[in-house]
């Protein structure tokens, strides 16, 4: 025993030297699995700047922790012809004026698309709503990938209500397509007919255009687009075109419009209205979308037609702003071609600016 209690001695007292001590369980028994002791804190270094070899380009050097802005656009005739054959060198780019070296360029036709469908169902579009479900349903018939793309539909008057949310099923776009039914209740302009239902009184085309911008689209995934079919004669918005292009900007979203004349019914006789086209215009150029207004029904689907050859004919350029500094200001974009012999004569299509978040 004596000799038992001289090595239990000896151990601990080898184990005091070494200093390790056992660790106690709250029963108070030995553990068996001892953890290892924590590594030792240190500050991480900051990442080094790969070292300049002699006759290397400072372009061929990759910096680490920069941000790209990138812009997709697309370029057109007089003629309204795209130009599918640019090269970088005659691209130029401008932020705030200043001009900014190309980091990337690259032409796309497969990007995935995020579709919102907003249809103005005020009383000024109730004999127009028909054709204009038709040409809706055959654009999404032909243009919409159920594996890459997805689309919403959403109608607004006074108040913006989502028929369907965001799916990649395309019979379920075209079933809330038809669905849609319209119901009196309001009218743009002039003496309003009796109505169903006074609340709903009134046309909110920047509200919609907000509230769809900012909850619907804002996260999602690829292009974002809004098309929007209305007369464009807004009466009950309470927010401002520039705050509705504003948030459209920030959602890095695309506004195609389809302007379509008001024909609706005042008690025993039929009305008709005039397609506001400036408002329309201003909310599509901003963003970097387009303004269509057919003149006939068959007209719909040209226009339907001319917004697929948009969307596919796309190039994406981006770069690293000379303007480091993240404050949430409004960065302005210009997009000129130079370099040809055509350059005066084409058109860029792309949105204004962005916001450095």
């Amino acid at each position: 025993m004596k000799h038992r209690s001289f090595l239990l001695c000896t151990l601990s007292l080898l184990l005091l030297l070494l200093g390790i001590a056992p660790f106690k369980s709250a029963s108070g028994q030995d553990k068996k699995n001892i953890p290892p002791p924590p590594l030792p804190q240190t500050t991480p270094k900051p990442a080094q700047q790969p070292e300049k070899k002699a006759g290397q380009d400072d372009d061929d050097i990759i910096k680490i922790g920069t941000e790209l802005v990138n812009v997709p656009f697309s370029v057109t005739t007089k003629q309204n012809r795209y130009v599918n054959d640019l090269a970088k060198d005659q691209i130029q780019i401008f932020e705030d004026g200043k001009p900014e070296e190309v980091f990337s360029f690259t032409k796309e036709s497969d990007l995935p698309l995020t579709f919102a469908l907003l249809i103005d169902v005020s009383g000024s579009q109730e004999l127009s709503l028909p054709a204009q479900k038709d040409a809706a349903g055959r654009f999404f018939e032909k243009v919409m990938r159920p594996e890459k793309d997805t689309a919403a539909v959403i109608t607004f008057r006074r108040d913006t209500d989502l028929i369907q949310n965001l799916t990649a099923n395309k019979s379920a776009v075209l079933r809330s397509l038809n669905s849609i039914r319209f119901s009196p209740g309001s009218y743009g302009g002039g003496t309003p007919p009796v109505m169903s239902d006074p609340s709903l009184n009134g046309t909110s085309i920047y509200d919609s255009v907000f509230v769809t911008s900012d909850e619907l689209l804002a996260k999602e995934a690829g292009r974002r687009i809004i098309l929007l079919l209305t007369d464009g004669d807004d009466t009950t918005s309470q927010y401002k075109p520039d705050k509705a292009i504003d948030r459209a900007l920030r959602s890095e979203v695309l506004i195609y419009a389809i302007g379509i004349p008001g024909k609706g019914r005042n008690g025993g006789y039929v009305f008709t209205t005039p397609v506001r086209k400036g408002p329309l215009e201003k909310l599509c150029e901003a963003t970097g979308g387009r303004a269509f207004f057919p003149e006939k029904e068959t007209d719909f689907y040209a226009a339907f037609q001319q917004i697929e050859e948009d969307l596919r004919q796309q190039f994406i350029l981006s770069y690293t702003p000379s303007n480091a500094t993240r404050d949430g200001s409004f960065r302005a974009i210009n997009i000129k071609v130079q370099n040809r012999p055509d350059a005066k004569d084409l058109k860029v299509l792309s949105r204004k600016g962005y916001y450095a978040k």
